[in-house]
């Protein structure tokens, strides 16, 4: 009976092994086709833009978890997710808006939940804030975010 629980033990631990690799590998993908739609000239400059900060996003996201003893897969995962559907809730209202005034409110409004769920903390803030007021790109947010809090936020005003 000993032998049975253990190897279901193993077998179990195996399988979630097997998962956070293939969410990091899921992630990595992810990553992957934004670089390749950031340099792909069939593409709008405003798509190519979006996939640049996507990108650099996973990449931020990648680099500082790798950093933090008690950060997983998952969380990697759950966080990418909810960055991508954030910044398409954003692009979906800001197309909804026609008047510039309204425009502003939206961007101001992504841009503040963006600001105030930090998930790392990170003191560097010329490369969190990189994105944060640069008028080239839609995305003004900070790279430092709880993306899962943030699109909590937010769609607790979209309903």
């Amino acid at each position: 009976m000993k032998k049975f629980i253990l190897l279901i033990i193993t077998a179990l631990c195996l399988a979630q092994t097997i998962s956070a690799q293939e969410i990091f590998q899921e992630v990595t993908t992810i990553m992957e086709k934004n670089k390749t739609a950031k340099f792909d000239t069939k593409k709008s400059l405003q798509e190519r833009k979006l996939a640049t900060f996507k990108y650099d996003a996973i990449y931020y996201l990648i680099m500082k978890a790798a950093e933090a003893d008690s950060f997983t897969e998952r969380q990697l995962g759950e966080q990418v997710s909810a960055m991508i559907d954030y910044v398409n809730l954003f692009i979906g209202r800001l197309s909804q808006e026609t008047k510039k005034s309204r425009r502003e409110v939206v961007v101001a409004l992504f841009k503040k939940y963006t600001l105030e769920n930090a998930l790392f903390h990170d003191m560097d803030k010329e490369v969190v804030y990189g994105y944060v007021d640069n008028e080239n790109f839609l995305t003004q947010f900070s790279l430092d975010t709880n993306w899962v809090k943030a699109l909590e936020e937010v769609q607790k005003v979209y309903k």
